[in-house]
Order: structure tokens, then C-alpha cells, then sequence
């Protein structure tokens, strides 16, 4: 047969539908590594998030008041009550290793653990141990007579446990108070 009676029009739609099928081929290839490397990320995404909750789920929340009494002599603050739990369901706090400091413009006061001016009450305990753990408070109560917090006076209070949690409370005393009265800081 002649070449001038081919008809060149199926070679040339065959030749269209090897291109479409090869850029089919490279977008499945392109997206199963898109979706690979996106599952990868998001599991890693997923290790982080669950290496910070229990880096922070050893986290203490306080209570946000401070209850405080002051004494009949000078009117200074005899001692200050506060509530303590966990911030996560993750958290176990031992409360025999606790360390409380509060400073003043005048002084420092650290109560380190086994201090008998500390005097801890459970308010909601779960399961009777001597650790804090989700769901259960704590009510800590703190004898300051020595610290010398006056009317007036602002203070901060930190709350250290053994795995280095830290929580902070900075609170003033109101000026106009008078003695052997209980007064709620904010």
C-alpha cells in the first residue's frame, strides 16, 4: 500500500493518550508522596503534641483567691489559705516535696518541704493517697506571722513542686482593712 493513503489521525490520538496516561501516572506518584509526606508530618505533629501535654501535665493550677487573716496586734497577715490542683489529667504531684517561697518588697520567706507552717488539707481527695493527682484539691495553708505582710503590702507567692512545676500568685493587701478580720485577695 502507498504511504500517501495512510491516515495518520489514530497514531496521532494514540500518541495523545500515552502523554495523557504518563501525566497521570507522574500526578498519582506526585500525590502519594505529597499524602505520604503529609501523614509523616502529621504524626510527628502528633509526638509533639503528646511530648508537651506531659511536659505540662505536670502543671499545678491554683485556686484564684487567697483567703488571708490578719492579727489582732499590728495588723499584719497571720496566715494565708489557697487552693492547689493539677492542670492536666496527666499530672501527679507529690505534695511532701513542695516548696513555698513568698517575697515582699521587704523580705523573702522560703517554706521548704516538711516545714510545720505548712498545713495541708484535702478538699476533694480521690483515692486517699499522699499524691495529687486529676480531679482532686488540695487546700494549703500557710502560718506567715514571721513574714511580716501588712496592710497595703504586695506580695508574691510561689508554689515549687520536685519536678520543677512552678505556679505564681502576686497579690496586695487592701489598705483599709482592719485587724482579726478574714479578707479574700484576688
Amino acid at each position: 500500500m502507498p504511504r500517501e493513503g495512510w491516515d495518520d489521525r489514530a497514531f496521532t490520538g494514540l500518541e495523545a493518550a500515552i502523554v495523557f496516561i504518563a501525566f497521570i501516572v507522574v500526578a498519582a506518584v506526585f500525590a502519594y508522596v505529597v499524602l505520604g509526606l503529609g501523614m509523616t508530618t502529621s504524626q510527628k505533629s502528633q509526638e509533639t503534641m503528646h511530648a508537651a501535654l506531659g511536659e505540662a501535665g505536670s502543671a499545678l493550677r491554683p485556686g484564684q483567691s487567697i483567703i488571708a487573716k490578719l492579727d489582732n496586734g499590728q495588723g499584719l497577715v497571720e496566715f494565708m489559705e489557697f487552693d492547689l490542683e493539677t492542670a492536666t489529667d496527666l499530672a501527679v504531684i507529690d505534695l511532701g516535696s513542695m516548696t513555698y517561697t513568698i517575697a515582699t518588697k521587704k523580705t523573702l520567706v522560703t517554706f521548704p518541704p516538711g516545714d510545720p507552717r505548712v498545713t495541708i488539707t484535702w478538699r476533694y481527695p480521690e483515692d486517699g493517697g499522699a499524691l495529687l493527682e486529676a480531679g482532686e484539691t488540695v487546700m494549703v495553708r500557710l502560718n506567715t506571722i514571721g513574714v511580716e505582710i501588712g496592710r497595703g503590702d504586695t506580695f508574691t507567692l510561689q508554689v515549687i513542686a520536685a519536678g520543677g512545676e512552678t505556679v505564681s500568685l502576686t497579690r496586695t493587701v487592701p489598705a483599709g482593712i482592719g485587724k482579726n478580720v478574714y479578707v479574700e485577695l484576688f
